[in-house]
């Protein structure tokens, strides 16, 4: 029974559950960066502690790899949508040739021909305020053979400023910043998501490592199992030979042996399925990496711990990222609903304008009257823009434009589904924090259960241990059978087996509740290094309060109101 007891010693000393031994914090990082390869294997065997194991997984596992693009993009996101800002400047140039006959003599000539080119410069921008500043100028350039057109070719030249200012609908900050504000939240709950799937990861890593580390010792056990069948096979043969055994007791240990060599079989498929699974979870992709073999080196003493349910409760509420991500999609709801109530309200836009313009060309005089130039005054742009930047032609256009849609279905309609949307994610965010409670309490009933049922597995294993022991005695003294050896020797192997899954079941749970209560980054020292959202350009004047503007009041309670809202 030596064998037996060494076996069981060696399951005994890989359970499970004191803090992880390694000092240095685990960096996780949340933004894209080069997937280190594989590391190498000396004679193809890779050694791999837990600490090693969680490095893997973190930095090349494919999940974690895509999340991370998915906080990328929502950095992109954020720096496309406060564009909305940027000022935009627009340089034209086009031109126009008319030739048509004349149908009166007002227009100064039989065939009369025009010719113009144009450039313009315009430089426009929208502020957070919703104000829309636009700036514009240009030069016409227009040549004809009219007779009637005394300077020829003339420059028409302007300058010119203009406005426009939503007063209640459209006003503010609220509704212009509404793009970057929706982008910013989503980047946040992109990064609540990560942190997610980071635990999930770190969760498949211990699930897979343990299952690997229990399957190999279900098949040493089985080995055991399968050698002390060989054994009694050896003694029961040579009892047959000196006839102190009948032929019978012979076919039942050879079909024992038979039995425990399908039961090792069995056993080492488990375990090269098991390894496969933690390779998937460690990100092992190319086929070459595969055909390594994974050696578990990671070993922790049995450490029970109690519980206080009510102080873990409070801490998951606390500390789940779950919650923080729906009240992150509560907050943007919220901004939801008053940019609709915003739309509710009726448009009152001021516009405005003021510029100044000018003309300048050769200027052709007729004294007598007679169609022929006789004095030509020379001129040209120059004159125009002399004119212009001397103001010396002003004009100006000063308007309010008032406008309300007949019904304002659309508006109230989008109102109305904003709050039903925030109403329904707070009876979520209730719905998240019962199953977070419901989890804890599993969890915690879990630890102690599993306390008790690795206490009942060590005594029924040394009970199975002592019986086979007493049992082996009695055959070697002709009172018992091959049978009863045999099946005793069964119930040792499965005592051995339900021990393995009995740590390797209070290992879950004690990571099960580290999971449940949102302290597993913390537990095992991992710290997901994110540098936040990036700076947003044209941020000014987000934090004024009168351009939060949403309501007029209370226009928008005329709205009907899903559920009394």
């Amino acid at each position: 029974m030596k064998l037996a007891r060494t076996l069981a010693l060696l399951v005994g000393a890989v359970a499970l559950l004191t803090n992880p031994t390694w000092s240095q914090t685990i960096d996780v990082n949340a933004l894209p960066a080069p997937v280190p390869g594989a590391p190498s294997t000396p004679g193809g065997i890779l050694p791999l502690d837990l600490e090693d194991a969680y490095q893997l997984a973190l930095a090349r596992n494919l999940d974690l790899v895509v999340g991370r693009y998915n906080i990328a993009v929502a950095n992109s996101s954020i720096h496309a949508n406060s564009g909305i800002f940027d000022p935009n400047f627009l340089f034209g140039v086009d031109g126009d040739f008319t030739r048509s006959p004349s149908a009166s003599a007002l227009e100064g000539a039989l065939v009369q021909e025009s010719r113009n080119t144009r450039f313009g410069l315009t430089l426009d921008a929208l502020l957070p305020s919703s104000t829309y500043l636009r700036l514009d100028t240009g030069m016409i350039r227009g040549a004809t053979n009219s007779q009637f057109f005394f300077i020829d070719p003339r420059y028409n030249a302007d300058v010119s400023f203009s406005l426009r200012q939503p007063l209640l609908r459209d006003f503010g900050s609220l509704v212009t910043r509404q793009g970057i504000v929706v982008a910013q939240n989503v980047r946040d709950r992109t990064a609540e998501t990560f942190e997610i799937g980071v635990v999930a990861v770190l969760q498949q890593v211990e699930e897979a490592y343990w299952n690997l580390v229990a399957s190999r010792r279900a098949v040493e056990v089985s080995e055991q199992s399968l050698e002390l069948a060989q054994r009694l096979l050896g003694e029961t043969d040579e009892r047959v030979k000196v006839g102190t055994s009948a032929p019978i007791d012979l076919v039942q240990s050879e079909t024992g042996v038979a039995t425990r060599l399908q039961d090792l079989i069995a056993a080492g498929n488990l375990a090269a399925n098991a390894e496969d699974a933690l390779k998937a979870v460690l990100g092992f992709d190319a086929p070459e990496e595969w055909l390594t073999e994974i050696e578990t080196t990671e070993a922790y003493e049995f450490a029970p711990m109690d519980i206080d349910l009510a102080q873990a409760i409070d801490t998951a509420l606390a500390r789940r990222p779950e919650i923080r991500r729906k009240l992150l999609e509560l907050e943007q709801l919220e901004y939801d609903v008053r940019v609709a109530r915003n739309r509710v309200l009726p448009s009152l836009d001021l516009e405005a304008s003021y510029g100044w313009g000018g003309i300048g060309g050769d200027a052709r005089i007729d004294e007598d009257d007679d169609g022929t130039t006789d004095i030509v005054i020379p001129g040209g742009p120059g004159d125009a823009w002399d004119q212009v930047f001397d103001f010396d032609f002003p004009h100006w256009r000063l308007g309010i434009q008032f406008g309300i849609p007949i019904g304002n279905n659309e508006a109230q309609g989008l109102l109305a589904q904003r709050r039903y949307e925030q109403q329904r994610s707070t009876i979520e965010l209730n719905a998240i924090r019962q199953q977070i409670i419901q989890e804890v309490r599993v969890a915690v009933r879990a630890l102690a259960d599993g306390k008790a049922l690795v206490e009942a597995s060590l005594a029924a294993r040394d009970l199975s241990e002592r019986n086979l022991e007493a049992e082996e005695t009695k055959f070697d003294n002709g009172l018992s059978t091959n049978y009863q050896v045999l099946e005793i020797q069964e119930d040792l192997a499965q005592s051995q087996l339900s021990l393995i899954r009995a740590y390797l079941d209070y290992r879950k749970a004690n990571i099960g509740y580290r999971v449940s209560t949102g302290t597993l980054l913390d537990f095992l020292s991992v710290d997901i290094v994110d540098p936040g959202s990036p700076d947003v350009p044209h941020d000014y004047w987000k934090n004024v309060e009168w351009l939060q503007f949403d309501d007029i009041d209370g226009a928008s309670g005329r709205v009907t109101d899903p559920v009394a809202a």
